[in-house]
């Protein structure tokens, strides 16, 4: 593992920093030189206190998190993970294993690679968030409003009334999409091209997904029921007075 001195001042902050902590001793390795040659700065790490530790040392630009042995230490590292920060974040699974994709969604990643890693899939999910994360680190002078909703930009802040409510970067751009435009329908499609996601086996169960984490967040906070699902149709941003909108109870 790749670990500087604590003491020592981090000359890093400005490069592509990954944390990788895969207790595999195989597919730690696999995927390190895969990141290196794609140019990151890979610190790795088979523990799951140890990554914590690196985290608060240097700034990282995307975080890769799997435990083959110790699958809920995966989950509770992205929640410790998400809670701080926004940095994007992968986690693999692997079929037969404990953790699935919906828990994986559930604890704050923005996406999931199923293992045996495809090295082209790879490529283009850390190629995925990496645009999306500075995306969301691009400086604008626009705020959104909806209700008692508001969506700084320029310091990708997200409010219900007063409270500030903590969203992913997929969440945020999902949400932003939706915000800009709050009469319109979004396809599935559209959305995935919006977060970053190409469309294939089940993306369309991650829009679902991700529909449904920005619902109990955004309702657990104090708003309302604002994102709408039309049948067969697609997603919207709506009046939670509006009983016109046939929304789907699996998805909320």
């Amino acid at each position: 593992m790749e670990k500087k001195n604590s003491m020592e001042t981090d000359t890093t902050a400005n490069t592509n920093n990954v944390l990788l902590a895969e207790d595999d001793p195989r597919d730690r390795l696999e995927v390190r030189l895969h990141l290196e040659l794609m140019g990151f700065v890979v610190y790795d790490t088979a523990s799951s206190s140890e990554a914590k530790e690196i985290f608060q040392q240097h700034d990282f630009d995307l975080m890769i998190i799997h435990f083959t042995d110790r699958p809920l230490q995966g989950l509770e590292l992205c929640r410790w993970i998400r809670a701080a920060s926004n940095v994007p974040i992968i986690m693999f699974t692997k079929r037969g294993e404990l953790v699935d994709e919906q828990m994986v969604m559930a604890a704050g990643a923005d996406d999931y690679v199923t293992k045996p890693i495809e090295s082209k899939i790879l490529t283009s999910r850390i190629t995925q968030q990496m645009q999306r994360g500075r995306s969301a680190r691009q400086h604008s002078a626009n705020v959104l409003t909806w209700g008692i909703m508001k969506m700084d930009l320029s310091n990708h802040v997200f409010r219900v009334g007063e409270g500030e409510l903590h969203l992913t970067n997929t969440e945020f751009q999902f949400l932003q999409l939706l915000m800009e435009n709050p009469k319109r329908i979004f396809t599935r499609n559209q959305i995935l091209e919006a977060i970053g996601v190409m469309n294939g086996v089940g993306s369309n169960q991650l829009v679902d997904t991700h529909a449904s984490r920005l619902r109990k967040k955004i309702r657990d906070s104090g708003g309302p029921e604002v994102i709408s699902v039309i049948r067969s149709v697609g997603f919207r941003l709506v009046d939670s007075t509006n009983e016109d909108d046939e929304e789907l109870s699996d998805v909320g």
